[in-house]
């Protein structure tokens, strides 16, 4: 089962550079850096400074992508970084990817 974490986060992270079109590795996105807000500029492992409109856009990308069904309240609550994505994820194909958070 971690080995489908590990890849379910490399998934997310290469799906959201190529959706976002970020010029980044995706390698080199933090597991636990946050997602969205100001990003950080003093060379630490800072966030992606996302905004709402991009929110939609990853919202989209695992609709299509992993077939989950993804509620508003899951964006608020649980699209804070790649760790929190992967287990919401996860936890909706567990559900059978047709239950929606929070609903």
């Amino acid at each position: 089962m971690q080995t489908d974490i590990k890849e379910l986060k490399a998934g997310l992270k290469a799906m959201i550079v190529d959706r976002l079109r970020l010029s980044i590795d995706p390698a080199s996105i933090p597991d636990g850096a946050p997602l969205f807000g100001a990003d950080s500029r003093d060379g630490e492992a800072g966030g992606l400074g996302l905004d709402s409109v991009e929110a939609l856009e990853i919202v989209v990308g695992l609709e299509e992508k992993w077939g989950v069904i993804i509620a508003d309240d899951s964006v608020a609550k649980e699209f804070h970084s790649i760790d929190t994505l992967a287990a919401l994820v996860d936890r909706l194909r567990s559900e059978g990817g047709r239950k929606a958070a929070g609903a």
